[in-house]
């Protein structure tokens, strides 16, 4: 049976359905947003050039997200899903100048096979990010190298810096472009557009540079410390051999979509000259590959600890790849045999998803009931104060909460500490007051006091209950609440 359908059609409703689906599922299902989403929201608030664990661009673009969607989590889930849409368009578009356009369609179909493009790509982070930045910077690069103009460089310069300014861990995107160029486009370095390339994406980094100059590096250091771990042969191995495996499995489930296009009566591998010419396959072995391994390399030569969720843009490229080497022939009852299984597979995620956070048992960010805790702390400030709530003060977790989720959009100062909350005044704090939390753990106990003895001003501290969302047999979430009041505030008295 032959195989018409036209691929372009299928991408677009593909991609449609997979923003729409994983937007509005996590919205539907969570009561919080995740850890490093709501971290975004805290930064986002106060703009700067990087932050204490990232450079600018993440908490910039969740700033965006928030201005457009207000308190609701949505607009954020949605930026999620547009980095992981870009991906997907940025490997169709890549791939349909390699390989015929229904082996491009499949490529991006495979993706959604990997846990990275769905249920980890819920989270707003920096690694999520990625994924559409290093897809847009692969693809530029590419147009570069093919035709030259100084567009594709400036635009390849641009991205390549947003990249960075997302997450240094883009260097080892960069490092194999870099010698990719060195060893088989050197002719590159004499084109006046290479350097207009170039010099757009050190000026993109300038300001950021400039910052961490002016903050002790500490972003720099936070990534090298993030990476840190005992210096033992050992370490040299299991990390490789662990992040390894940690990667394989991910992608295990799209080799499961794979094994679709393999049933059927006839051969299942094309077997005539070569479809992809030998730059296209270097291309991709040092863009698609090259991170991985070298990231592998990393870790073996320095013993350095590697995170699974790193992973996240470094499979965007290898079931292009896989097609490419193994080249299976499509006929038309294989392509609706891989739909039904991708919709399968699809289906799994989502209930399976849905199913974990509607039935969860034990403690999660999805259930936590931020909300409720920054609703009744705002609804207490107000009745207490004749002012706004301006600040609020605590873990990175807990006062993120009640920022995002108080009307008042408190500014956020980070476990009391002004290196890793440098847009706090603590001058302009003690005058507008601000409510001060700590959950009941033995280290809360221990920075209680220390705050204590900063902020002498504080009212007494009381012990607060609440409900975990759907699941009201866990024992209740414990809060310490103490309030700041405003300097020159009549309506004061104790708690």
């Amino acid at each position: 049976m032959k195989l018409t359908i036209t691929p372009y059609r299928w991408l677009y409703l593909f991609i449609f359905i997979h923003i729409m689906v994983w937007t509005l599922v996590p919205f539907c299902v969570r009561f919080s947003l995740p850890m490093d989403a709501l971290e975004g929201t805290i930064w986002g608030r106060s703009l700067a050039w990087g932050y204490d664990k990232n450079p600018f661009l993440n908490g910039w673009l969740t700033e965006i997200a928030v201005w457009l969607g207000g308190h609701s989590d949505w607009v954020i889930y949605l930026f999620s899903q547009l980095s992981v849409g870009i991906c997907f368009f940025c490997v169709w578009q890549l791939g349909k100048r390699i390989v015929p356009p229904l082996y491009a369609l499949l490529a991006v179909l495979l993706l959604e096979g990997v846990q990275y493009y769905n249920i980890h790509s819920i989270d707003f982070n920096d690694n999520t990010l990625e994924l559409g930045l290093w897809s847009l910077t692969i693809l530029y690069f590419y147009l570069a190298l093919r035709i030259g103009e100084t567009r594709q460089w400036l635009f390849t310069g641009i991205f390549a810096s947003l990249s960075m300014m997302t997450k240094y861990y883009s260097i080892v995107l960069l490092l194999p472009m870099l010698v990719f160029l060195i060893v088989h486009q050197r002719k590159s370095f004499l084109q006046k557009s290479f350097y207009w390339g170039l010099g757009i994406f050190i000026l993109m980094m300038i300001p950021h540079i400039i910052w961490l100059f002016c903050h002790d590096f500490i972003t720099l250091n936070y990534a090298v410390n993030r990476v840190a771990a005992d210096a033992t042969w050992w370490n040299h191995i299991r990390f490789p051999l662990g992040f390894t495996y940690q990667q394989f499995v991910a992608f295990a489930p799209a080799l499961v979509l794979f094994s679709a296009l393999l049933i059927g009566n006839r051969p299942c591998f094309i077997r005539p000259k070569p479809l992809v010419n030998s730059f296209d396959k270097l291309f991709l072995l040092y863009v698609g590959l090259g991170p991985f391994f070298l990231t592998l390399l990393l870790s073996f030569i320095t013993g350095m600890r590697l995170r699974a969720g790193w992973g996240q843009p470094l499979l965007s490229l290898w079931s292009l790849l896989l097609l490419i080497w193994l080249m299976p022939t499509i006929t038309a009852p294989r392509f609706y045999r891989f739909i039904l299984v991708y919709v399968v597979v699809f289906s799994l995620a989502v209930f399976g998803y849905c199913n974990a956070l509607i039935k969860a048992e034990l403690p999660s960010s999805a259930n936590f009931p931020g909300k409720n805790i920054a609703s009744d702390l705002t609804t207490s400030w107000h009745e207490k104060f004749h002012a706004p709530l301006a600040f609020v003060a605590g873990p990175r977790w807990l006062a993120g909460n009640i920022a995002f989720y108080s009307k008042d959009k408190p500014k956020v100062f980070i476990d009391w500490n002004k290196k890793v909350s440098p847009w706090i005044d603590e001058a302009a704090l003690k005058n507008k007051g601000a409510i001060f939390v700590w959950d009941l753990t033995e280290d809360g106990q221990t920075s209680r006091k220390e705050v204590v003895k900063r902020f002498p001003q504080l009212l007494q501290s009381e012990n607060l209950h609440f409900a975990w969302m759907r699941n009201k047999n866990m024992k209740p979430f414990k809060v310490i609440v103490a309030f700041l009041p405003p300097e020159n505030d009549s309506s004061v008295h104790a708690s």
